[in-house]
């Protein structure tokens, strides 16, 4: 492309100081020293530096241009995490001098990001079976990897009416009538419309039932009340937290999360690849030139 004006005036510019240094221009912006932002002063660390801002003015103006803007909560949801690493309230961290600059900061961060997601999924890509195989070959699972999941169906009590025997505490009623729920059961009433009656848990209403959970990860006492049961079993009333429950084994299985995680990365991978030579297709369009003397 024909050189822009921008360059005849470069010999004029010796005045900058060596921090606004001007180390590449992109038709007619700028890269100087101090917006790479690179401590190590091997040339090539400056280069990738330079090229990392290039790439980035591109994409701002794709930004720009497809109106891409990120939504207020991942805004705001950045800012907690931000203000949470810095030990600061999320009023504190607006009350700081740098606030502008953080918030200024993240809005390209999100918007940056946003833009590969659009790239990436217009592009519609797919992993093929082939390629899932060959990870998993070089990359076999252990049995670390192995996760025992369950789904549940539980009868949460918490409180109940108060009865006329002051020889029952409130555990010992709500245990007792548990207990008779369960003999309902066992005679063939359904665990779901019994959790729907009865249940105190959000629950309820899908009658008591709860999505898969990690095996290991369920609190002690469900763990202790779940061992021996079967599948299709409930369990004896028992207490947890606040409350008692029964509960019912619905169904287990086995994840391996080795294969989930494997094609999780083979996906960023093909998306990084795609979103990478789609960013140097950029390239082509405008003027670019870094003085590699100044490095």
């Amino acid at each position: 492309m024909k050189k822009l004006p921008l360059l005849a005036l470069l010999a004029s510019l010796n005045a900058f100081s060596a921090s606004n240094s001007i180390i590449a221009i992109v038709d007619d912006e700028l890269v100087t020293y101090d917006t790479i932002g690179v401590e190590n002063n091997s040339k090539a660390a400056k280069l990738a530096a330079v090229n990392r801002q290039i790439d980035n003015i591109l994409k701002m103006r794709k930004v720009e241009q497809l109106g891409i803007e990120p939504k207020a909560q991942a805004i705001n949801n950045m800012l907690n995490r931000v203000a949470q690493q810095n030990s600061l309230s999320l009023s504190q961290l607006q009350a700081n001098s740098e606030f502008g600059r953080v918030m200024t900061d993240i809005k390209k961060k999100l918007s940056l990001n946003a833009l590969k997601e659009f790239v990436t999924n217009k592009a519609g890509l797919v992993l093929t079976q082939a390629e899932i195989d060959s990870a998993l070959e070089n990359n076999p699972a252990t049995q670390a990897d192995i996760v025992k999941q369950i789904r549940i169906a539980q009868i949460a009590v918490s409180s109940i009416e108060k009865s006329t025997s002051l020889l029952q505490s409130k555990d010992e009623l709500i245990k007792a009538f548990l207990t008779d729920i369960s003999i309902q059961i066992s005679n063939g009433k359904s665990f779901s419309a019994l959790a729907k009656l009865h249940s105190q848990d959000e629950s309820y209403k899908n009658g008591g039932e709860s999505g898969w959970l990690v095996q290991n990860r369920l609190p002690k006492a469900f763990g202790k009340a779940l061992n021996t049961l079967k599948i299709g079993e409930v369990s004896e009333p028992f207490k947890a937290g606040n409350g008692w429950r029964l509960v019912k084994i619905i169904e287990k299985r086995s994840v391996d999360n080795h294969a989930r995680n494997v094609k999780a990365a083979l996906v960023r991978q093909k998306k990084n690849t795609y979103f990478n030579t789609w960013v140097n297709k950029l390239r082509k369009d405008v003027y670019i030139e870094i003085f590699d003397h100044k490095l």
